[in-house]
């Protein structure tokens, strides 16, 4: 083997052994485009910046505090450190140029940020993630986010500005439901459900016999939300990482009742000890648009539903 054939081979090795780690450690400068308030787009870029580049140099599921910075706002901390320690995360791009959203409660939104997650197995699962910023510029919330394309085409879909302006809601409000599944955070999984939903789980019990693709039978179990909230303390308690993902997402709004809409998606549940793939149905209310309401929520297995028994807005009577 020449020197110089050597000297590149060695190289080459050495990258392979320290590329994630040395990548996962780089600063992230982020640039907001398009934006006419100077002094708030300032903020937003140096927030999200000191933001995306410390949790680069932090160690996984090991505590971020960002107490000593007044980059963020108050209880920011807390929530975010349950995601963290649940599935850690690095970004793998040094710069970020992305526009920002104003939402109709006055706060701002930048989406599209490439993350890879990772598993206590070593995957690296990639998403794209949002932040949420107030009027001053600081960060109030990270989410995970929808794939920018699917993101769009549902916003394109709005019938009117008021619906269009129900959609960014639902789209966020999906979004955060999503992530609080995935830091295992019950208290706000808990406010999210009235107190009198209807939740229903589908399980499938046995095999039918029956010449089709679908031979299992499909038992549907109905939780009160106390017991539904139960049942899930234990199911976080058993795992020690879980990761939801939603695609085919549909919003519905209902044809007499303009403020409930409902909201079919595919969910694919991964976690530690478990894993599946559903039909999952949301009935959300939006009388309150800075507190929506699940009243319905339901479940199916995939691979055992028939198209034309998935439940959609069409099965609830509403009064």
């Amino acid at each position: 083997m020449n020197l110089s054939f050597k000297h590149s081979f060695l190289t080459f090795l050495a990258c392979i052994c320290t590329f994630v780690p040395l990548f996962a450690k780089q600063d992230v400068e982020v640039f907001v485009a398009d934006f006419a308030n100077d002094e708030l787009r300032l903020n937003i870029e140096q927030n999200a910046s000191a933001f995306l580049s410390t949790i680069n140099s932090s160690s996984p599921r090991s505590e971020i505090n960002f107490s000593d910075t007044a980059k963020f706002a108050d209880r920011f901390n807390d929530a975010f450190n349950e995601l963290w320690e649940n599935t850690p995360f690095y970004i793998p791009e040094t710069t970020i140029i992305e526009t920002v959203n104003r939402l109709t409660n006055g706060t701002y939104e930048m989406r599209n940020i490439p993350a890879y997650f990772l598993t206590p197995e070593g995957e690296e699962l990639y998403e794209e993630t949002v932040l949420q910023f107030d009027a001053d510029g600081r960060i109030i919330n990270f989410r995970i986010g929808l794939p920018a394309h699917r993101y769009q085409n549902l916003m394109l879909e709005g019938e009117d500005v008021t619906d269009q302006a129900n959609r960014a809601v639902i789209l966020q409000f999906v979004e955060q439901v999503r992530t609080a599944y995935n830091r295992k955070d019950l208290e706000f999984i808990n406010t999210v459900f009235s107190d009198q939903a209807l939740i229903i789980v589908g399980s499938v019990i046995q095999n039918t016999g029956d010449e089709s693709a679908y031979q299992q039978q499909v038992e549907y179990l109905q939780f009160t939300k106390d017991e539904y909230i139960q049942r899930l303390s234990g199911i976080f308690s058993r795992n020690e990482w879980i990761d939801v993902g939603y695609e085919d997402i549909g919003i519905f709004r209902h044809p007499k009742h303009p403020e409930i809409y409902g909201v079919s998606l595919t969910q694919y549940y991964n976690s530690s000890t478990y894993s599946d793939e559903g039909y999952l149905f949301l009935l959300i209310d939006f009388k309150n648009p800075d507190q929506p309401m699940i009243h319905v929520r339901t479940w199916q297995p995939k691979n055992s539903t028939p198209e034309d028994e998935i439940f959609h807005i069409g099965y609830m009577e509403i009064f």
